[in-house]
């Protein structure tokens, strides 16, 4: 058996520890199903699925099923990318 020695780090553990922490991601508050997005903006739901699909409407799939944030549908209609 090889026996190597370890050197000590030459800053502190916990300074490493806290650069590799990624940002928060915020979570969505409410999501809506297809459905429920195209009532609340008034459109069809091929025209919800078409945004998500070719325009970039922010949606999330889960389990197959797919679901999209209220405030991303708020922010979409105001012009803004989602």
């Amino acid at each position: 058996m090889i026996n190597l020695k370890r050197r000590k780090a030459d800053r502190p553990a916990s300074a490493s520890f806290k650069s590799t922490i990624p940002p928060a991601i915020p979570m969505p508050v409410e999501l809506m199903t297809v459905s429920q997005a195209a009532q609340f903006a008034q459109v069809s739901q091929p025209t919800i699925r078409r945004w998500i699909r070719c325009e970039g409407l922010a949606a999330y799939r889960s389990r197959g099923r797919v679901r999209i944030d209220k405030a991303d549908v708020v922010q979409f209609l105001k012009g803004g990318t989602a």
